[in-house]
């Protein structure tokens, strides 16, 4: 009898799931759990998932797909035939890696996604910050601008710019940095391959904040790294240091980094995220109310192209994982 695989998609943001399912139906025979709208406008708690998934007698899924549910040691432990949970993205911070592990789950991403679009916005965030455009802008709708009200401004080649992590989205920031002529330096205690960037010199954590008139955060998030900015690190940061974070909010103590902004320590930063919960209301965030910060609502990853790549390596992932076996 022909093997029935069993796939769960927990949630997603794309209109349809036909690219994965088109690289999933190379198995044979494939049966679909789309849990994406059981709740409209919300990602589904790990009860509604594994009431769903007993609804549907899936409880036996070979596969689960998943973006932003927490997929939880609970969750996991329900599961009584999965081989494989992958992320949609890079992060994989909402799943219990370790409960995964301990029952023999291959945790799974897509370690190559977006990477031009969130290094391109980081540098985006970098010159915009530092030539002051929201400010100017701003000025400039109320009528309100002159020149002493965005002193000082420095030329952007003549700064240093220190990347803390130096992994693929700093990695690729680095190479589009280069033809602006800024001084690179980075802290990455896991990276070894220095000689292939023989124009980026490696430094001590310390002395990365010291030095960089721009610092640029690219680590994941973990325990090791939750709150890595916080009081203590910006006391240790350059004074009028332009601050950049395009990876993780959890990263950033946000009361630290407020203070900082406010006192003139930190002159300016560019955030896509933040360490706040409700990524759609931003609004409650006190570091709204400055004027040296600049927020985006979590959308350095976006371009159509990585959407596409992004659902199309998801499904081949899990057929490859699935079947043993590379799609030629």
């Amino acid at each position: 009898m022909e093997k029935l695989y069993k796939i769960v998609f927990t949630d997603y943001y794309f209109p349809n799931i036909s690219k994965e399912v088109d690289q999933l139906k190379k198995l044979g025979k494939v049966e679909i759990i789309d849990c994406n709208d059981l709740i409209r406008g919300e990602v589904a708690s790990e009860d509604q998932l594994l009431e769903h998934l007993q609804k549907y007698k899936a409880m036996d899924a070979d596969a689960v797909l998943v973006n932003h549910a927490m997929i939880t040691s609970k969750f996991i432990s329900q599961l009584t035939n999965c081989q494989v949970i992958l992320r949609y993205g890079i992060g994989v911070d909402n799943i219990d890696v370790k409960a995964a592990q301990e029952k023999g789950i291959k945790v799974a991403n897509i370690p190559d996604y977006c990477i031009e679009e969130v290094a391109e916005n980081a540098i985006t965030l970098m010159l915009a910050t530092v030539r002051k455009i929201f400010l100017q802008n701003k000025l400039l709708r109320n009528n309100q601008f002159n020149y002493e009200q965005i002193k000082p401004i420095r030329r952007f080649s003549e700064l240093t710019v220190g990347l803390l992590a130096f992994g693929n989205i700093a990695r690729t920031v680095a190479q589009r940095l280069k033809s602006f002529k800024v001084k690179i330096i980075t802290y990455d205690p896991y990276f070894h391959q220095k000689n292939l960037f023989d124009w980026v010199e490696f430094v001590a954590l310390d002395e990365l904040y010291q030095r960089s008139d721009i610092l640029s955060i690219h680590a994941p998030l973990t325990s090791e790294t939750y709150h890595l900015i916080n009081q203590e690190t910006v006391k240790k940061m350059k004074p009028g240091v332009v601050f950049i974070n395009t990876s993780r909010g959890g990263l950033v103590d946000e009361d630290a980094l407020y203070k900082g902004l406010k006192s003139g320590k930190i002159a300016g930063a560019g955030l896509d995220v933040l360490d706040y919960k409700d990524e759609n209301d931003y609004s409650k965030s006190k570091l709204m109310e400055l004027a040296n910060v600049f927020i985006t609502p979590h959308t350095s990853w976006y371009s159509e192209e990585a959407i596409y790549d992004l659902q199309l390596k998801a499904g081949r992932i899990v057929y490859q994982e699935l079947l043993k076996q590379k799609i030629e």
